[in-house]
């Protein structure tokens, strides 16, 4: 993919050997030390080597599968994938998810002059058995098998070349016979993928800037201002209309409209001129004589029990 960086291919190889008929479980970490030895080549990187007791039923299945002729059908195809197919998170990663460090390093690959194998040390030319130019019978009753596993990060292709020529049946064999450790020849490679590191993501257009976010505080302060101010003010328009509009909201027909005389008829009061007798022109109102008569007058107006309608008291003279 553009933009990705890719450290190599990461490869499996399986083999049985035959080992000797004295071997112990405890000589299975030296069979894994000597394919560690031997395969740990230029520019490659071990991830894994592992050994098991071989079982009889295994390796004949194993060794037909080598031939092209498995007893075990392949699995079916599987169905087609809806979107991005599954990727397997690559290997060489450290415990906090950051790639590790891979040099392409040049090594000797040497085999040590002996290893202590099912009770001796073992790696004399000299004393190989007779019938080591024959190959090891694997498949017979008496034979002991070990399962190999190897599982390594090949980081050139010079180094492809050679751990291909190193794992083949014929020189493997001849690597390990001196230590009466043979091949089965029933090698098996398997190219897993490539080790790459995704091409990192572009960053937006903003470049990661976030915009900076209004102060809490203030944020606050004005909602809450601005609810208390618009309750306050629904009150204080509420009392107006109900105490200062609603009370003089009835009018009569008798009544002025005019500021000031709001409070007098329009009409020409029946008891006008007998009041005008009685009292003169003294201004018994606030600047002029207060010719009302004195008697009850029909209130209406709002209250908080309903609309009401009475007589006021009848003022004495």
């Amino acid at each position: 993919m553009p933009g990705a960086t890719c450290h190599g291919e990461i490869v499996t190889y399986d083999e049985y050997l035959r080992v000797p008929a004295a071997s112990t479980a405890a000589d299975l970490l030296t069979y894994v030390q000597m394919l560690t030895d031997y395969v740990n080549v230029s520019n490659a990187t071990l991830i894994n080597v592992t050994a098991s007791a071989g079982l009889a039923l295994e390796f004949l299945e194993h060794r037909r599968a080598y031939f092209g002729v498995p007893s075990n059908p392949s699995p079916p195809t599987p169905p087609p994938h809806l979107g991005n197919p599954h990727t397997e998170r690559p290997n060489l990663f450290d415990e906090d998810g950051v790639r590790i460090d891979l040099p392409q390093v040049a090594r000797d690959n040497a085999l040590k002059v002996g290893y202590f194998i099912a009770g001796r040390m073992r790696g004399d030319p000299e004393a190989m058995p007779d019938d080591h130019w024959s190959r090891a019978n694997c498949a017979h009753e008496d034979a002991v098998i070990v399962k190999m596993h190897v599982r390594l990060l090949l980081q050139s292709a010079d180094a492809r070349l050679d751990f291909f020529a190193r794992v083949y049946g014929v020189t493997l064999d001849a690597a390990f016979k001196r230590f009466d450790v043979r091949s089965c020849f029933t090698e098996q490679t398997q190219n897993i993928r490539s080790e790459c590191d995704p091409a990192p993501s572009p960053p937006p257009p903003n470049n990661w800037l976030r915009p900076p976010s209004p102060p809490a505080f203030v944020y606050e302060v004005i909602t809450l201002a601005t609810a208390t101010g618009s309750s306050a003010m629904f009150f204080i328009i509420s009392a107006v209309c109900c105490f200062a509009v609603g009370g003089h909201a009835a009018r009569s027909r008798q009544k002025s409209r005019m500021l000031g005389t709001r409070g007098g008829r329009v009409d020409e009061m029946p008891w006008k001129i007998e009041e005008a007798k009685r009292r003169g022109e003294a201004p018994t109102g606030p600047f002029r004589p207060d010719y009302r008569q004195p008697a009850a007058q029909l209130t209406t107006g709002f209250s908080f029990k309903g609309m009401s309608t009475r007589y006021n008291p009848v003022n004495s003279l």
